[in-house]
């Protein structure tokens, strides 16, 4: 117990640890920062002519591990690519999700699959649903 205290008690202690906890704080941002850069990356190579792509995530309970879902989807609305990024640390990687593919985004939508990778595809899947509808029509107002 003596030594345990006579460490405490020392001027420097306190502030050792305190700016290891910085160092390690600042380690997990840096981590952070570069895989969302990854991830974007790779969301990047869904683009293409002709195709919107869109991200979605489930909303997990406390405890569950989050899922980002990236799909890229044509004007007929069917699914052309699709990527996970799932983990619940800084070292997970984004993934091509073949599941996805070839389906069409009101499949998605109307799905009863009730998993974590279906909620995060629904969310995206919504928001490409309103691009597609958006850009056609703005394209419609164009050519009226």
């Amino acid at each position: 117990m003596g030594g345990r205290t006579k460490i405490l008690s020392s001027p420097y202690a306190l502030g050792a640890l305190f700016i290891g906890l910085a160092l390690m704080w600042v380690l997990q941002m840096r981590l952070a920062k570069e895989q969302a850069t990854s991830f974007l990356n790779i969301v990047n190579e869904l683009k293409g002519p002709g195709l919107t792509v869109s991200i979605g995530v489930n909303q997990p309970k406390w405890g569950r591990k989050k899922i980002y879902v990236a799909v890229s989807a044509n004007q007929d609305s069917i699914i052309v690519d699709a990527v996970t990024l799932e983990g619940t640390t800084v070292f997970a990687k984004g993934k091509k999700e073949s599941t996805l593919i070839g389906k069409t985004l009101s499949e998605i939508r109307d799905s009863d699959i009730q998993e974590p990778l279906y909620d995060a595809a629904k969310m995206a899947v919504d928001a490409l649903i309103n691009k597609i509808v958006d850009e056609k029509k703005s394209s419609s107002v164009e050519k009226g």
